[in-house]
């Protein structure tokens, strides 16, 4: 029986090595062909293809890519790319009814495939505007002003940006214009085939805006919702699933739900450092972990005094709430990202021969390296678990960030706006924030959403107006089905408030969650690549992991698996995974294990920091077991007396008690008291009750 297991096996996972060559979708790495000296190209549409869930095989060979149905070279089709031979190849492809999603095309005996007779290139283009009528299926996510057309550069600071080419079409459609009017983006039906053309390469769309290289070409910079790599991922989505109509992809976030909150705190002052406690307190009585991001500012200076001494077991607190501790660097220093004067430096850094310090006007003594290594260290030491994450202050992004965080084995960086890099999506990080620069592991969570709000700042006459702002931005990414990161400085208690207005608002199918967990679900989700094949009425989807390797929360989407009878998923060593399997929009299945979404609405809290019910129960209590109940809605210092009716102090709490946010039930036990009435007095804050309380045999 074992032998012929072991046939079975071999036999599968010939025929996975198959289809792995063969695959739907792949990719035609012109790379080498094209003499190109980096891989911005490869990495650029990897990166849409993965943000969008889609398996798909590389190679440089025409012959192996033009066994898949959709073929996807990665640049420029010059005049030198293909011999004769594949070119003859190439149109065979197409003629047959095969997909080509290409990009500057510039090799004129293949322009009939493409349907144009002409193409012109410059940098003088500035937007791109999508034909979103053209086909709604395609364009289907294209709802937003920002997503309809996108910026390329910033015409107020700039005479050019990327170089874009343009099309004067025979046969094909256009599906985008730049605003000179001239064609960005065609379609082309030839013979039974299919053929895109897009006039800007990935690397400088995709890439070009990760590294800050972009000629400012976002318009917005704070809350508010900037699409301008996405858009890429959402056009190859539609183009895919028209022409692949049972093609499977990775579901964009956790389980079944349709988005993830991410929220996150800067605990950068010491005001944060008192406050931080009661925002966890709240969290956790409502069933949410986030992530608060510690400055470890232990030297006294012009940003701040030190406001980490003695804090350490708040920061363990915390910690052991559940909440996910993580670095905002040592000094939060505001010019971190000037490379003069904020080197790389070297590791070896401790407290003690790291003295960072800000004049005023200009750092001193501060790296790279001393920022995220002594940060790291110094919280590892108080939780006793890694610290995978780092954000700058201020979010001032050093150009050799990414390198240092890469060599201390930083799983992920939190460091940018969505809006700035223009995408909502998680991706590999280069360094030295270049285009050129070496891909790391280094997965970069762009922030969506926070408190900073440019030349408005929030205020508790405002905060409100400032939570419809988030709203707006955020409906706007679940619309897209991508999640949002939330940022708050733990600082006042109606900011505690509008978040918790942004909690209640949120629709029952988004999940809260913290920069850790959702990076390394986004990880596992990265590493998993599948093949499909149908057997009569079932979808069969093989993936390249065994059960134990997969995060729970990864799940699978295929489209109209509802033609299916059945469904299956296999992971690498043969086993059948027992997915939940249930509709998802109107005929795809989406396949997920069951994670059940907490409450989020357990535990209120006013506009107005206020105490609420004080009370002792039961009341009348016996045998001494009665229990004094108070809920206060900040850090407030706690203290108790008893007397009897005579006004004798019978107990009196020896100092006060400091306790965070939240429902308090205290036991009274130990009070001795004896049949009859007492007067207990509470003060809470500033605040004073007095409660009578009856206690019989």
């Amino acid at each position: 029986m074992r032998v012929w297991k072991v046939i079975i096996y071999f036999v599968l996972i010939l025929g996975q090595n198959i289809l792995a060559q063969t695959k739907e979708i792949c990719i035609l790495d012109l790379t080498s062909k094209n003499s190109e000296t980096t891989k911005g190209n490869l990495f650029s549409l990897e990166h849409i293809l993965k943000s969008a869930g889609f398996s798909y095989s590389i190679t440089d060979s025409v012959d192996l890519a033009i066994k898949s149905k959709i073929v996807l070279p990665t640049s420029n089709i010059e005049q030198t790319t293909f011999s004769q031979t594949e070119r003859d190849s190439i149109r065979s492809f197409i003629s047959k009814g095969g997909i080509l999603i290409a990009t500057n095309i510039k090799d004129t005996t293949l322009f009939d495939c493409f349907g144009v007779s002409a193409t012109s290139f410059n940098s003088n283009r500035f937007f791109i505007r999508f034909s979103t009528n053209y086909d709604p299926g395609i364009f289907k996510l294209f709802d937003e002003p920002y997503e309809k057309e996108i910026c390329l550069g910033d015409t107020a600071d700039f005479i050019s940006t990327i170089g874009t080419r343009a099309f004067t079409l025979t046969t094909a459609d256009t599906l985008a214009q730049y605003e000179t009017g001239e064609v960005a983006m065609a379609y082309n039906n030839y013979n039974f085939g299919h053929v895109y053309l897009l006039g800007t390469q990935y690397k400088e769309v995709i890439l070009r805006p990760q590294v800050k290289a972009d000629y400012r070409a976002s318009r917005v910079h704070s809350n508010y919702f900037e699409a301008g790599q996405d858009v890429y991922v959402f056009f190859m989505d539609g183009v895919l699933k028209k022409h692949l109509p049972y093609v499977v992809s990775k579901h964009g976030a956790p389980c079944n739900f349709k988005a993830a909150l991410i929220i996150s705190h800067d605990v950068d002052a010491t005001t944060s450092m008192e406050m931080f406690d009661d925002y966890a307190s709240w969290e956790k009585a409502n069933n949410i972990n986030s992530s608060y991001m510690v400055t470890t500012h232990y030297m006294h200076d012009k940003v701040a005094k030190n406001f980490y001494d003695g804090y350490e077991e708040d920061i363990l607190r915390v910690s052991q709430m559940g909440h996910d501790i993580q670095t905002h660097s040592v000094s939060h220093m505001p010019d971190f990202d000037n490379e003069s004067i904020v080197p790389i430096g070297n590791i070896g850094n401790n407290r003690y021969n790291y003295q960072p310090y800000y004049n005023g006007t200009v750092s001193s003594n501060v790296t790279v390296f001393g920022e995220a290594e002594v940060s790291k260290d110094l919280l590892q030491n108080i939780i006793h678990k890694d610290v995978t994450c780092f954000r700058p202050g201020y979010l001032a992004y050093n150009d050799f960030l990414i390198n240092v965080l890469d060599s201390l084995g930083y799983k992920f960086s939190s460091s940018v706006s969505a809006n700035v890099v223009m995408s909502h999506f998680p991706y590999f990080s280069h360094a030295n924030l270049s285009m050129n620069g070496r891909l790391t592991d280094v997965l970069e969570i762009p922030n969506t959403i926070s408190d900073v709000f440019g030349d408005s700042p929030v205020t508790e006459g405002n905060y409100l107006s400032k939570v419809e702002e988030w709203k707006n931005t955020f409906f706007k990414c679940y619309n897209n089905s991508t999640s949002s990161v939330l940022l708050i400085h733990p600082t006042r208690y109606y900011k505690l408030y509008a978040q918790q207005l942004l909690v209640h608002a949120i629709p029952q199918d988004v999940v809260i969650t913290n920069l850790s967990d959702y990076g390394n679900y986004w990880l596992n989700r990265d590493a998993i690549t599948f093949t499909t094949a149908v057997n009569a009425d079932t979808l069969n989807i093989y993936l390249n992991k065994t059960l134990s390797e997969l995060n729970e929360k990864v799940s699978f989407v295929a489209h109209n698996g509802k033609d299916f009878a059945k469904i299956r998923v296999v992971d690498s060593g043969l086993n059948e995974i027992n997915f939940t399997q249930s509709v998802y929009e109107t005929n795809d299945v989406i396949l997920y294990n069951s994670c059940e979404r907490p409450s989020y609405n357990q535990y209120s809290i006013t506009e107005k920091p206020q105490i609420s019910e004080v009370y002792i129960y039961p009341n009348p209590s016996f045998d001494n077991n009665a229990k004094l109940h108070f809920e206060i809605m900040e850090e407030s210092e706690v203290s108790m007396e008893v007397s009897d009716l005579s006004g004798k102090i019978i107990f009196s709490s020896a100092e006060e008690t400091t306790f965070n946010l939240g429902s308090y039930d205290l036991d009274l036990i130990g009070i001795p008291v004896y049949n009859g009435v007492f007067i207990v007095k509470i003060k809470i804050g500033q605040e004073k009750y007095y409660l009578k309380w009856v206690v019989g045999e």
